[in-house]
């Protein structure tokens, strides 16, 4: 208990310092780093509370990160829209009994620089701009390029309504997308050191700096989205630099398509928005290996959010919902995988509300289900490990509640949060999962963050 007042203490002490010295040399204009002082906006205008975007963020996005002049005065390098991040967080766990405690639990109740990152973020012409952030993962200890999504927008009217059309590069699919449902923004707004269920899907990050992809996108009448890109694995090339840092372990044969419909009603304070996505993605049981067969991965989702903004309160919720088919044409000869097909499922709903932007959190709900394969899951892996599957299948589900605090008056700067996830069930099972009497709730996680942006 002492250790974790301690880990606490150095949390919130050493942001908040940091956070006094940067606001004794910022003015209010400048809140949100780059983006703010390029487009002269407050952070307000663009977020609920970061990164949850309001619909002049979405706007501002789909514009190519273009808006504004802020800096058109400024003399190199201060005309350079570039700014930093600085997240410091300590992860308690319920119980870290393994046979290799080092290697499943390596940052656990320890008081981390989880991220240190810079990255451009604005205008590079009058219609192109992009967002890319290099870091260091505190995590993973290791330098990277986290995210990219370099963008050319424009629009044209037809008859008297808007189409809003652009072109996006970026190194992970949903970096780009502009709504909350999707995985790259949705809560949890940040990972924790606890231990990751090992099932997810394409949509669920699976191919995060993976690969590159290039899309078209079109926004009409701000009522109807549509985007479709194309995604490659980036493991060598001239485009090799948007996931440099990154080592290639999941390599894509040919091209995986990916898309985006979404309808979106906004109505004063009320903005709701409801859409389908998808993703295919024929990939190698062995990265290292691309002279064998490929494995099929293909998913379907539905998600919706509704976002509430005033003054004083701000509620919102989003909803997604994951199918994915996996064919395993390779691994299931090789005896990789025990079933010649599964499918896992993925639904996850959240709700937040926030007073005056400045004290508020979120409540979470998550859940994956699927196929019993003994193979795929590692079911039959005779070790104590905290990520062995002694049932085979890759049931998941539980609860995520968090709640932040925003210390400093008109900037969303400066955030702390605490955060508890409970866990009613992992890989399979709510008791003895892995064979070795370890139980889901072994892995509920108490996680502190503070969270710096200048």
């Amino acid at each position: 208990m002492k250790n974790w007042r301690r880990g606490c203490f150095g949390v919130v002490s050493v942001v908040i310092t940091a956070g006094a010295l940067w606001a004794a040399s910022s003015s209010p204009a400048q809140a949100v780093p780059s983006f703010s002082r390029q487009s002269g906006q407050t952070c307000a205008s663009c977020h609920t509370v970061f990164p949850e975007l309001t619909p002049f963020g979405r706007q501002f996005k789909l514009r190519g990160y273009t808006l504004g002049n802020g800096l058109a005065d400024k003399e190199f390098p201060y005309s350079l829209p570039l700014s930093a991040s600085l997240i410091v967080s300590r992860t308690s766990l319920g119980d870290t009994k393994a046979s290799d405690p080092a290697e499943d639990f390596p940052r656990i109740n320890q008081t981390i620089a989880q991220t240190a990152a810079v990255y451009y973020g604005g205008k590079i012409t009058d219609k192109s701009g992009a967002f890319v952030q290099y870091n260091y993962d505190g995590i993973e200890r290791q330098w990277a390029v986290e995210m990219a999504d370099i963008r050319y927008a424009d629009s044209t009217m037809i008859g008297d309504r808007e189409l809003l059309w652009g072109l996006t590069l970026n190194n992970t699919p949903t970096t780009q997308d502009v709504w909350n449902t999707v995985q790259m923004w949705a809560f949890p707004h940040l990972a924790d050191a606890g231990v990751m269920p090992p099932v997810n899907t394409l949509l669920d990050m699976f191919l995060a700096q993976q690969v590159k992809g290039l899309g078209f996108y079109g926004y009409w009448n701000n009522a109807l989205y549509a985007e479709f890109s194309l995604y490659r694995t980036n493991k060598s090339g001239l485009l090799r630099p948007l996931s440099a840092g990154v080592p290639t372990t999941t390599v894509v044969d040919n091209y995986a398509p990916y898309w985006h419909i979404m309808y979106n009603r906004e109505a004063g304070a009320h903005n709701f928005a409801a859409g389908i996505h998808g993703m295919t993605a024929d990939i190698f049981p062995d990265a290292n290996d691309l002279s064998s067969a490929t494995d099929r991965f293909r998913d379907l989702a539905l998600d919706a959010q509704y976002q509430y903004i005033a003054d004083a309160h701000v509620f919102s919720t989003q909803a997604s919902w994951i199918r994915e088919k996996r064919d395993w044409n390779a691994s299931f000869p090789m005896m990789l995988a025990s079933n010649p097909s599964d499918t896992v499922d993925v639904f996850k709903m959240n709700f937040h509300y926030w007073y005056q932007r400045r004290l508020g959190g979120g409540i979470g709900y998550f859940s994956t289900t699927g196929d019993s394969d003994m193979l795929a899951y590692s079911g039959m892996a005779m070790t104590e490990s905290a990520m062995t599957n002694a049932s085979g299948r890759p049931d998941t589900k539980g609860w995520t509640v968090e709640l932040d605090w925003l210390p400093l008056t008109n900037v969303q700067n400066l955030k702390l949060g605490a955060r508890y996830t409970a866990y009613t069930k992992f890989n399979g099972a709510g008791t003895d999962y892995n064979g070795f009497g370890r139980n889901a709730s072994d892995n509920n996680a108490t996680f502190l963050y503070g969270w710096l942006l200048f």
